[in-house]
């Protein structure tokens, strides 16, 4: 099931408003959220040898393939991914000020600007990452249907236990397992994993 948690077409939370004063978050230090960067960090691995794979059968592309972090936040999942260097070549956008210091500290790429409103000047990407946003936007199915136009994996996370009732007052949607793999299915993507990890759950959507 689906719940959508504001009222209008805009939700303060999406707003770079919002956000412009907000902490930074180490996520990839916390170890409430942890578990779910690393089974993200799995599926981005997995999703990557995949297109590997597929143009060792004819396509004509050059490794490394390229990964996009939509909402890198400080850049905890984008340094995870530096062990495959040979393999991954990622980059990062993240509109709140505070998380910008991370980027240095981590010896990450990432860009100050908002992926939304700037979708056109995003790095095409074999596979994009998007974590614990999908469910601050004003409008997540548009931004999965965008990335299925590109044809790339997605791996995405929020939470699978919160609903109308019951939810962080910063999220503008929410969603239980089931509606959060019809959010991916009904795009247009094949459902390779779906896997819960503490109160989030992590999904990789194939092409």
């Amino acid at each position: 099931m689906e719940h959508k948690l504001f009222e209008g077409d805009t939700p303060h939370v999406s707003t770079f408003a919002f956000h412009e004063h907000r902490e930074r978050a180490p996520h990839w230090d916390q170890p409430t959220h942890r578990p779910r960067l690393e089974r993200a960090v799995n599926f981005v691995h997995q999703a990557a040898v995949m297109v590997a794979q597929d143009d060792h059968n004819g396509e004509d592309y050059d490794l490394p393939v390229t990964v996009v972090d939509l909402g890198c936040g400080d850049g905890g999942l984008l340094q995870q991914l530096k062990q495959w260097p040979s393999l991954i070549d990622a980059y990062g956008y993240d509109f709140q000020p505070s998380n910008v210091a991370g980027w240095a500290e981590r010896g990450v790429t990432a860009f100050p600007q908002s992926f939304v409103d700037d979708w056109d000047q995003v790095i095409r990407a074999q596979v994009y990452v998007i974590t614990e946003c999908l469910e601050h936007l004003a409008n997540p199915h548009g931004m999965v249907e965008r990335i299925r136009n590109r044809g790339a994996h997605i791996v995405a996370s929020s939470p699978w236990t919160e609903h109308y009732n019951s939810h962080d007052e910063c999220h503008a949607w929410a969603w239980d397992q089931a509606g959060y793999r019809a959010l991916i299915a009904n795009a247009g993507f094949g459902v390779a994993r779906h896997e819960t990890a503490g109160m989030f759950q992590v999904i990789w959507g194939t092409p």
